[in-house]
């Protein structure tokens, strides 16, 4: 019966069932129901296998190296490369004794599919390297290959190279109407990163780049060298690149790379997403001037931007020019600062114009700061707006404003997430902020077992989780924990799900309280 359905009803059901690839690169997104459907019918499967292939490397980001089912995806890849072209490539690369012993293997692949023309998204990795190449060679390489076995690394790498690179320039030549492309290079100065560039803005007959319709593009520089590539990045794509939505850059290592990223920020039309970053680990030649210019040219895009992240950047002298260029974008619902530094009073007036926040987020490492002044001046101005606050940060004894201002002006949150938090705060947290859907915090390391009575009673209705952090040893009862969930349950709340995260191990009388009210409990043990 399922066949029947019309193939536009189909398209619709698996589009549901795609996951676009996320921003953050620690994100899985799994193909595992998508590729379910391919094996319906031959009718689903020719509807489904466009979706499955969009975006086929981005599902494999959060891995720290690629593995099988990676390697397979290459061989499905290759297989859409005409068989004689490999061959040509192989052949080239052997010796000569090799070549008077080679016997072309009469196989052939035919795929079922030209997968190339299903790529909407390619990510240029360095993944790749000759070990991995080597170790699984026996699932990627094309049959047809003369067998490798007795080939060293070393020998096997004139060939598995060769053919890698051939396939990534497949990709330009034949991947059209792209809409994401990732470049996490190191070292972006090699003849064939410039060899990728010149194909993929090659414009076709009628004069239209392939990249014409790019919606998101990555850049990673982490190079702590001042060197250009051959053809500097952004320059190049500057005459191809005018639409995107997303534009992430991670490394600044020199004014010219400063005024590139200026001036191609400037020439798009419609630029939603910005997110500048620096490596984790600090970049020797950080230099705030470098962002003065970046900063200064965002009052381009003053009516469209709507989102900046801003990673491992320091905020410690940046220009009067340069902040009034942030005090400008008037538009922005999204701020998200993660392990930033020197966010000092200086920038309030920066927070100030901050009134349509929706979401905002502070994550912390042991180098941040942010001053209390700045948190309370975003709190203000958007307490209309705000949806989404996540602060993440070692608290003091002295840093207390954040949690007296949270439930007087943001009755709005459907989503919070808070450092160390004492009970009478979350109490008033409680009590104001009745629109929550999720809440985190880490509990203070006193007892709370005389206050999760009264926490029961005024836990938002609306509430579904809660995640306790850094319960390390017993700070509530299984006693406790039932009058929590009774004055929930009294209350017509909606908890469906108790997190404790920690190195306390909860007995089984806790999770049969748990299901005695059908609430779900986790405990999560912290690891050292």
């Amino acid at each position: 019966m399922a066949s029947f359905l019309l193939s536009e009803c189909l398209e619709k059901i698996f589009l549901n069932l795609l996951e676009y690839p996320s921003v953050n690169i620690r994100i899985y997104t799994s193909t595992k129901d998508l590729y379910s459907c391919t094996l319906v019918s031959r009718y689903w499967c020719r509807i489904s296998t466009p979706f499955l292939y969009e975006y086929p490397f981005h599902h494999f980001r959060h891995l720290s190296y690629p593995n099988i089912t990676y390697f397979k995806l290459i061989r499905t890849l290759l297989s859409c490369i005409p068989k004689t072209e490999i061959e040509q490539i192989v052949f080239s690369n052997y010796s000569i004794i090799q070549k008077l012993c080679y016997k072309p293997k009469p196989l052939d692949i035919t795929t079922t599919f030209n997968y190339t023309t299903f790529i909407r998204g390619l990510i240029f990795s360095e993944n790749l390297s000759e070990p991995l190449l080597f170790f699984y060679r026996k699932i990627w390489l094309p049959p047809y290959i003369p067998d490798s076995s007795n080939m060293k690394n070393d020998q096997f790498s004139k060939i598995s190279i060769p053919i890698m690179n051939y396939l990534v320039d497949f990709l330009c030549r034949h991947c059209n109407n792209l809409r994401t492309l990732e470049f996490p290079f190191r070292v972006q100065n090699n003849e064939h990163f410039n060899k990728i560039i010149e194909l993929l803005t090659n414009k076709d007959c009628n004069g239209i780049s392939k990249l014409n319709d790019l919606k998101e593009l990555f850049y990673i520089n982490r190079s702590n060298e001042i060197t250009l590539s051959t053809k500097d990045f952004y320059s190049t794509l500057s005459c191809n690149i005018s639409k995107l939505d997303l534009l992430y850059n991670e490394g600044i290592n020199s004014p010219e790379k400063a005024t590139s990223l200026s001036q191609f920020i400037s020439l798009q039309k419609n630029l939603h997403h910005l997110i500048l970053a620096e490596y984790r680990y600090g970049s020797m030649l950080y230099n705030i001037d470098h962002y003065n210019v970046i900063f200064n040219s965002l009052t381009t895009q003053i009516e469209s931007l709507r989102a900046l992240e801003f990673k491992y950047l320091s905020f410690s002298g940046i220009d009067e020019t340069a902040l009034n260029s942030l005090c400008s974008l008037k538009n922005i619902e999204e701020l998200k600062l993660y392990n930033c530094r020197k966010i000092d009073d200086n920038l309030n007036a920066w927070a100030k114009c901050l009134s349509r926040i929706e979401v905002f987020e502070f994550i912390a490492n042991y180098y941040s700061s942010i001053s209390e002044d700045f948190l309370d001046q975003i709190i203000k101005s958007s307490s209309t707006t705000l949806t989404r606050l996540v602060i993440k940060f070692q608290r003091g004894d002295n840093e207390q404003t954040i949690f007296q201002q949270i439930p007087l002006y943001l009755n709005s949150l459907t989503y919070l997430v808070l450092p160390k938090i004492y009970p009478h705060e979350l109490i008033s947290i409680f009590k104001s902020c009745i629109k929550l859907v999720y809440i985190s915090a880490s509990l203070c390391d006193i007892s709370w077992e005389e206050n999760f009575e009264c926490l029961g009673q005024l836990i938002p209705k609306d509430l579904q989780r809660i995640d306790f952090n850094d319960v390390d040893r017993e700070m509530f009862t299984s006693n406790a924990l039932r009058l929590l969930f009774k004055g929930c349950k009294i209350n017509g709340g909606k908890l469906k799900c108790l997190r404790v995260k920690g190195k306390f191990i909860l007995s089984q009388d806790y999770f049969d309280i748990a299901n005695e009210f059908n609430i779900k409990l986790i405990n999560k043990r912290k690891l050292y």
